[in-house]
């Protein structure tokens, strides 16, 4: 803080008052004040405030020459010494009145400390005693004695008093700092203040921690500290504390201020954001500051932090997690120990709508295990702020607050909307917001946003079949696809979502992706208006194309809603994606396909075969999947290449499988598919004929 404009903590009048007891005091004698506050309270701050005070006096003849002095610099006591004496002298020398008064000053620090050692020249009574203290130096003393001829140290004194009593001018020297110096260094420095204490018109100003001083002084001196300072300071101000309100809503301006300037943090963001601050004011999260310099540290991070990850991660957790790591960082390094107890969705909590009790079981052990980690977190932190500790946790992670309130617990199905929301309770955007950084297989949310604007599906599916190439840690087509379902389940208008659906049905040829792929096309296809609109979508894919991989699955998780399978339960009409007739006619259709796909004889190279001939079966019976697959089996070389297709598509293979059998063995051939077909004993007996694999001609 440099102008009275900056400052929120209502110091101005303070500064003032200071400022005028420097100038208005009546002697002519010097003056030693001090100025008491707690670290980081803003002591330097109010110099500064000081000092533009101090530079506002009209009358020249009022106005101070102003020596500010920083022995936090300088390293030692010996470059303490001379470099206090050098600024004093420099900034002197500019007053024209004063010229020559820099080369008495270096000749004078010569004379009381040659070696770079402060002694304390003044006993109580002002009597000079340095030549009883100099003998351990005498030859840097010699030498200092030639240069001054004849002048010794009271002569020199008397000069350098004599030349600022007429200059007319008045000295305040400023020493900030004091109390972050080594014990030793702490005592040097009043050393320093007694050396030159009595020069005429001349007032100190000195700002530190008392306690920190006059635990330092006590250490060094084998006194009371206190007792020792009160030789030295005649007038102590104490620093007013600031309110814990103005704090902060200077951190509030501050942060808002930042976060204003990322170009990817949205107005709307920056809303919620404040909305959310005002929640956490309730609670108290202001008393997380006390003093300035944590105001500030907070800021400063935020400056340096922030950039990076704008737009990555909910702008409120991120916020709450850094007021943690820089205010209380035992919370916030047990907060990080115990990812696995707070982040996601709670054990067990999905399962509980089929009523199992292991389920129920599950998720009260994980509940209760997570209450007493909460706790513990808690009480980590000083006992008043644990309360608003406690309610951040719940706020931030889902996990905690059930089992703080006994809510049960929040399943997987919430998943997306957290993604959507980026939220900290997610583990990716955790360790985003903990790393400063995006995690291993994260992508931006800007890069999300951009591949959701691509209104050309076959663009989109190249944008998003290319991140299997991408040589960024554990980004691929997966990871992507799972980054933008969450989008699509909560952000995406209907064309959005159609352009997606035409782009990951045609993705084929990456069957680890196949799952997700799903998922995200059931997810987008529930999130278009009405049975309708997603009728008419799946029969303009398949006439444009043809019914794909990732197609047949959906369509076969459509039909477990329609009561196709023994283990599903088959929902009530309104609760269908699609309606009974448009099913119909979505079977229809893929059914048609799937018929011209196998008698061009494409259908037995396709990803997942054995999904399409499911499908084929539960759509139209079991009559034409069987004669494509028995006109497959006595093909020539058509049974290898149906074993083969089966392998590929389901990772099995029959019993006892190790590879390819060698001449002579007979391993036991066990196809699911073949069973469930009844066409097991044609394969056998094809298999163990004369051109078969068993059979003697086999390579």
């Amino acid at each position: 803080m440099e102008s009275f404009e900056e400052d929120r903590l209502g110091r101005s009048g303070f500064a003032r008052l200071l400022a005028r007891a420097l100038v208005e005091y009546p002697e002519a004698s010097s003056l030693v004040v001090a100025l008491y506050g707690d670290w980081g309270s803003g002591k330097t701050s109010t110099l500064n405030l000081c000092f533009k005070a101090l530079e506002d006096l009209r009358a020249e003849d009022k106005r101070p020459l102003l020596v500010r002095f920083n022995p936090w610099w300088f390293s030692n006591t010996g470059e303490l010494l001379a470099q206090f004496f050098e600024r004093l002298g420099n900034d002197l020398e500019q007053e024209g009145r004063l010229s020559g008064i820099k080369e008495k000053l270096f000749s004078y620090r010569k004379l009381i400390a040659p070696a770079g050692s402060v002694i304390d020249l003044f006993v109580s009574g002002g009597a000079i005693t340095a030549a009883a203290r100099l003998a351990s130096a005498a030859a840097e003393r010699s030498a200092a004695a030639r240069e001054q001829g004849s002048q010794d140290v009271r002569a020199l004194r008397d000069d350098i008093e004599r030349m600022i009593e007429n200059s007319g001018r008045r000295i305040t020297v400023v020493i900030d700092d004091i109390d972050r110096l080594s014990s030793a260094e702490i005592r040097d420095v009043f050393k320093v203040v007694k050396a030159t204490a009595n020069f005429p018109n001349t007032r100190y100003l000195l700002a530190f921690d008392h306690s920190t001083v006059t635990r330092a002084l006590s250490e060094v001196q084998g006194t009371e500290g206190d007792a020792y300072l009160e030789k030295i300071v005649q007038v102590p101000f104490h620093l007013p504390q600031p309110e814990q309100d103005q704090l902060w809503g200077i951190v509030r301006e501050g942060i808002k201020e930042i976060a204003s300037a990322q170009e990817r943090i949205s107005s709307q963001e920056l809303a919620e954001t404040e909305e959310k601050f005002d929640v956490y004011s309730y609670y108290g999260f202001g008393s997380f500051f006390t003093n300035m310099r944590q105001a500030n540290r907070l800021l400063d991070s935020l400056r340096l932090v922030l950039p990076p990850i704008a737009g990555e991660v909910r702008l409120s957790d991120f916020l709450v997690l850094e007021t943690l790591h820089l205010i209380v960082p035992r919370v916030y390094d047990r907060l990080l120990g115990s990812q696995g107890l707070l982040l996601g969705s709670t054990p067990g909590a999905g399962l509980l709508m089929f009523g199992s009790s292991a389920s129920q079981t599950r998720q009260d052990a994980m509940n209760e295990a997570t209450k007493a980690e909460v706790e513990a977190i808690r009480d980590t932190a000083p006992e008043h702020l644990r309360p608003v500790v406690e309610h951040l946790m719940e706020d931030l992670f889902p996990r905690a607050y059930s089992a703080l309130h006994g809510m049960g617990g929040y399943g997987p199905e919430f998943h997306h909307e957290w993604v959507s929301q980026r939220r900290v309770c997610v583990p990716e955007f955790f360790r985003t917001a903990t790393s400063w950084g995006l995690a291993p297989g994260m992508i931006s949310s800007s890069e999300v946003e951009e591949l959701s604007r691509l209104s050309d599906p076959n663009l989109l599916r190249a944008r998003l079949v290319a991140y299997e190439d991408d040589q960024r840690p554990g980004v691929d087509l997966k990871t992507v696809v799972k980054r933008m379902g969450a989008w699509l389940g909560t952000s995406a208008d209907e064309p959005a979502l159609k352009t997606a659906l035409r782009a990951v049905f045609g993705i084929e040829g990456h069957e680890t992706a196949y799952p997700t792929l799903h998922l995200l096309g059931i997810d987008a296809l529930k999130k278009l208006p009405d049975s309708d609109s997603r009728k008419e979508l799946i029969l303009e894919w398949i006439e444009d194309d043809h019914v794909t991989p990732v197609l047949t699955d959906v369509i076969r998780t459509l039909g477990g809603e329609h009561g196709w399978y023994r283990d599903s339960r088959t929902l009530p009409e309104e609760s269908r994606t699609l309606s009974p007739r448009d099913f119909s006619e979505v079977l229809s259709a893929a059914v048609r396909d799937i018929e011209e796909q196998a008698e061009s004889g494409s259908l037995l190279g396709n990803d997942l075969f054995n999904e399409y001939l499911y499908l084929w079966k539960y759509a139209a019976g079991d009559e034409g999947p069987r004669e494509y697959l028995q006109m497959v089996i006595v093909s020539e070389r058509g049974l290898p290449e149906l074993l083969l297709a089966y392998v590929t598509s389901t990772n099995l293979a029959f019993e006892g499988w190790t590879g390819w059998p060698e001449a002579g063995e007979r391993p036991e051939l066990r196809v699911q598919l073949l069973e469930d077909f009844c066409l097991v004993d044609e394969a056998k007996a094809l298999a163990e004929g004369p051109e078969g694999f068993y059979g003697s001609s086999a390579d």
